[in-house]
């Protein structure tokens, strides 16, 4: 029941987000001139005619009258001038709307593609940011820009719309008015002027406003209104029913050696039919890619997460191999692939689609051709491969036959054939390590023709004559074309292998440097250093002081001023944890990739990235890089903040203590003379008549004791303020540790007459560089402790001596002792040894005073037991500077005992 309340709370409080979110509408047509900006406008004078805020942000007329006249009366935003190729273009202003932030904004062209050094790629992503703001939208649309139709218009209209919409942008409008016009009235407006200017009319009608295409994409445009009437929002409170509502998933398998955009958008509409999950997976088997394939596989992920779909990158020595045990894994049960091409090198072997047809997996293939190879269905134009890299290949493999032939030629007299032969296998198989299988095969023929021109008889022909001669070339050539695959498979093994170890490696290295950060400021240095070494190219990291506009801080510093796109960026992917720069589609002028790193919907920090002008984009691997590595800084600092958040706890924890302690030591031992002192000034007042001389002596003496008692429970707690709070001044000066000691017993004996004392110091011992009174307080704070638990007819003995390097003062009571448990932590503030009724009157300040002093002069102090284990010896130790060594008195043994 709880669960049930829940969810349905979830599923209320989504739909008030989506409440405060902007409304769009869609006036969704067939093709252009069948009045969409007009309907459009209509609907949005109706809606300033109820009172709402309506503006133009931009409107195309296309110089047409009836349009122009609707425009009469509403506020017209002014566009945005930006320069391009020496050139002035002008395009929606989105500032300026977000600073107006009208109720409702009429934004035309949806699928329009804005100019280089716009905030963002295309149109639609602008009326995203406005809808986010809260500003409803109306905007228009043709039929042919949208995505998951782009292959389906091309087959009808064979042309290739390159501006396009995705299809979740567009189904989350709240209403799509579907405007008509029959095919032959839009026709007739073509010729008459009213969609196109005459130059343009003529080419419009000749290619695409045919009645067949018209009629195909009005079919079109009519189904995708109705779809967006019956479509039903997904549930949101899911119970029992949804869980095992669906069963089925689908794999679609893209190869970054063609052009598969067209299977990601065959199979967005096959999950929208069947309302299924899908995945798109690349396996990675090692082959060296070039430019153009880096640039497939990145437009293709990059079209399945914008259509919905989850992304995988998987690695293995081939795709069969690697894709099997991934369906079996994740139970997968349809496969979508592309038909794919037979090999000229191995006409025998199976497509794909065929192999996994052939494995025995309860598996539905679904297989398409791409729409290139549909038109023509006879010839198949391979893509051929002669790249630079390639030629280098053969060329090298020329040499390497050169190279075996002159040492097999040289070897030749000393070596059978059977031998030779042998060099040229190595030759081939080292290609085939280097270079790959074509490169293999090649060496592998011009070492057969070199071998036999060469080496056979007769010599300098390729005319054999021995029946050996002939098995041995056949066999060196069966040997080169087995060994040259073969090694070219643990070629790409090995390359597999180097980039998983190099991934391991990274992130090991990296989780080492982690482990020893301990602020966020050395956690994001870590990280802008390593981003460095790994991606070879410039990075920096971007965090924030505060939420004031441009207050924030980069890691490692840049040399060069930030430029203003820059900033725009920064400030853009700060508000909306979304990428942004270059090789993105929001401020893509931008020299710099933008990466956001996120904690739970937090912004932490902007990873700046610049990469060469040679680059074109970031490869899987690498992105795949970067998020880990960012996740790993994502938990370390979450580990910081933790240790952080404990150790303010912790430190909490210890004031309260404190708090605690000092309340009930004033609560009590400062109370204890305090009532003395009231209690015998009472007396004095009351009785002073009846008392005699000595009584009053007597309770005055009980006033000034009690007093000088509370002074100095004051001063100690000044004393331990100032050393807590780091404000303790040193001011030193040259000392004689007999005169310290001797300043600190006069004082004892003024508030201890009873104590005795014996005090001794080795000869010759060198003076002190300290300050004289904390010196003198340290040291009378351990001899008051001492005098008041030591018997009164015991002596408290003081010892001096020192080294080359210490002064050590002993001090040594015979009182009960301290347990060894406890030595260290009376010199904790406010912490008192007390055995029931034998609990002295003390705050527990005066050792952990005593410790303060003694460490601000760079020395220490500690607790032993006494001689024969009976009492305490405190042991002083003060570092001597080089001066002290030549700095030195004459010492006599002294002796001051109590009477």
């Amino acid at each position: 029941m709880t669960d049930n309340r829940t969810q349905h709370a979830d599923a209320l409080l989504k739909t008030i987000q989506q409440q405060q979110k902007g409304q769009l509408k869609i006036f969704l047509g067939a093709a252009p001139g069948v009045g969409k900006t007009f309907a459009m406008l209509n609907a949005a004078t109706e809606q300033r005619q109820q009172g709402i805020d309506v503006i133009i942000g931009l409107v195309e007329t296309h110089q047409r009258a009836d349009t122009a006249k609707l425009l009469v009366g509403f506020e017209i935003l002014p566009r945005k001038p930006i320069q391009y190729q020496q050139q002035t273009f002008a395009e929606f202003d989105i500032d300026a709307a977000l600073s107006r932030k009208p109720e409702l904004i009429l934004v035309d062209e949806l699928a329009h593609t804005n100019v280089s050094g716009s905030r963002h790629k295309k149109r639609y992503q602008d009326i995203e940011e406005l809808l986010a703001a809260g500003i409803d939208v109306y905007t228009t649309l043709n039929v042919q820009h949208l995505e998951h139709l782009h292959d389906l218009v091309m087959q009808i209209t064979n042309i290739d719309v390159r501006e396009t919409v995705p299809q979740d942008f567009v189904y989350s409008a709240q209403e799509i008015v579907f405007v008509d016009l029959a095919p032959a009235n839009l026709i007739e407006r073509l010729q008459q002027g009213k969609v196109y200017a005459a130059e343009y009319a003529q080419n419009a009608l000749e290619h695409f406003f045919t009645v067949e295409n018209l009629t195909a994409l009005r079919e079109l445009a009519l189904k995708v209104a109705i779809e967006q009437m019956g479509r039903q929002p997904e549930p949101d409170v899911r119970d029992k029913r949804f869980q095992y509502a669906i069963h089925d998933k689908l794999l679609v398998l893209i190869s970054n050696r063609s052009n598969h955009y067209y299977l990601i958008r065959n199979a967005r509409r096959i999950i929208e039919k069947r309302q299924i999950p899908w995945l798109v997976v690349w396996v990675d088997t090692g082959q060296a890619n070039n430019e153009q394939h880096k640039n497939h596989l990145q437009s293709a992920m990059t079209l399945a997460k914008d259509s919905g779909a989850e992304t995988e990158i998987l690695r293995g020595p081939s795709t069969l191999e690697t894709i099997i045990p991934f369906i079996i894994k994740n139970r997968i049960n349809s496969v979508l692939i592309g038909s794919g091409v037979r090999t000229s090198w191995w006409p025998w072997r199976k497509r794909l689609y065929q192999r996994l047809i052939d494995s025995g997996l309860p598996l539905e293939v679904i297989v398409y051709r791409s729409p290139k190879q549909a038109q023509h269905p006879i010839k198949i134009n391979e893509p051929k491969l002669k790249t630079i890299g390639h030629i280098r290949s053969h060329f090298i493999g020329a040499i390497a036959v050169t190279i075996a032939t002159l040492l097999a030629h040289g070897l030749h007299p000393l070596l059978n054939q059977a031998n030779l032969i042998l060099i040229f296998v190595v030759s081939v198989v080292l290609m085939s390590l280097r270079f790959g299988l074509h490169s293999a095969i090649s060496t592998a023929i011009l070492a057969f023709l070199s071998f036999n021109f060469f080496l056979t008889e007769p010599r300098y022909s390729f005319v054999v004559h021995q029946k050996d001669d002939i098995g041995t070339l056949i066999l060196l050539l069966i040997i080169a074309l087995v060994c040259g695959p073969a090694a070219s498979i643990i070629r790409r093994q090995f390359i597999l292998l180097e980039e998983s170890n190099r991934y391991s490696e990274t992130l090991r290295t990296l989780a080492q440097q982690f482990s020893v950060v301990n602020s966020k400021k050395n956690l994001w240095q870590v990280l802008a250093k390593s981003l460095t070494n790994t991606l070879r190219t410039e990075c920096h990291i971007v965090t924030f002081k505060s939420k004031r506009h441009h207050d924030y801080q980069v890691y490692p510093a840049i040399q060069t001023p930030i430029a203003a796109i820059d900033e725009a960026a920064i400030e853009w992917t700060r508000k909306h944890r979304e990428p942004s720069g270059r090789f993105t589609d929001t401020l893509s002028a931008s020299a710099w990739t933008l990466l956001p790193i996120c904690k739970h919907k937090r912004i932490l920090a902007i990873l700046l990235l610049r990469f060469n002008d040679s680059t074109t984009g970031l490869s899987p691997y690498n992105k795949n890089l970067i998020a880990a590595m960012t996740q790993q800084a994502v938990e370390t600092w979450q580990r910081i903040r933790l240790v952080k958040d404990l150790e303010s706890t912790s430190i909490k924890a210890q004031v309260e203590q404190l708090r605690s302690a000092l309340l009930s030591s004033v609560s009590h031992d400062l109370r204890s003379p305090l009532s003395a002192m009231m209690g015998a000034a009472d007396s004095l007042r009351l009785l002073d008549p009846q008392l005699d001389l000595s009584n009053r002596i007597a309770l005055i003496d009980t006033i000034v004791q009690e007093s000088q008692r509370l002074d100095r429970y004051i001063e100690n707690l000044i004393d331990m303020t100032r050393i807590h709070e780091g404000a303790m001044n040193i001011e030193r000066d040259w000392v004689s540790i007999s005169d310290v000691v001797g300043s600190a017993l006069t004082r004892l004996k003024r508030y201890f007459p009873h104590a005795m004392t014996d005090y001794r110091e080795a000869p010759m011992l060198p003076l002190l560089y300290a300050n004289a009174a904390l010196l003198e307080q340290a040291i009378f704070n351990v001899l008051e402790n001492a005098v008041k638990y030591s018997p009164h007819e015991e002596k408290i003995l003081l010892h001096a001596t020192c080294n080359a390097y210490t002064c050590t003062l002993s001090i040594e009571d015979r009182g009960p002792g301290i347990p060894e448990s406890l030595r260290e932590k009376i010199f904790d503030m406010f912490y008192v040894i007390a055995d029931g009724d034998q609990k002295q009157h003390n705050t527990g300040m005066g050792l952990a005073i005593c410790r303060g002093m003694i460490a601000a002069h760079g020395g220490t102090i500690q607790a032993f037991a006494g001689q024969d284990g009976v009492g305490t010896r405190f042991q002083i130790q003060l570092p001597l500077r080089g001066e002290n060594k030549a700095t030195t008195r004459i010492g006599h043994d002294t002796q001051n005992s109590g009477d």
